[in-house]
């Protein structure tokens, strides 16, 4: 997952069309490690998303933008649109909010 610096590379990613998912955390969030394995499961299930994060204390520019203040939080953007978040390593919201607003194809199992 590529990782967001500063407000130039957060502008350039969300506003390209289709579906983004950014995921705010930080290196010391014991709930982004947990969270982490079902992330890959769900970059790899809906490989048509675009999947990004940010670390809130080296690029406050972009979680003062979003108001990310509890990590981690997820924000999906579509065609440069926010369209909703999930706060918290909620795997079930994260994945219902991505279905919601996915329109590529979907791979199962261990693809």
């Amino acid at each position: 997952m590529e990782e967001l610096t500063d407000r130039n590379s957060y502008v350039k990613a969300t506003m390209a069309d289709g579906l983004c998912v950014l995921e705010a955390t930080t290196t010391w969030c014991t709930q982004c490690k947990a969270i982490a394995p079902f992330v890959d499961k769900m970059i790899k299930k809906y490989p048509d998303a675009r999947f990004y994060k940010y670390d809130t204390d080296t690029a406050d520019d972009i979680s003062q933008e979003l108001n990310a203040r509890q990590m981690p939080t997820f924000h999906l953007l579509k065609d440069g649109d926010l369209m909703d978040s999930v706060t918290g390593a909620k795997a079930e919201a994260l994945e219902k909010l991505i279905k919601e607003s996915y329109d590529g194809k979907v791979v199962e199992g261990d693809a």
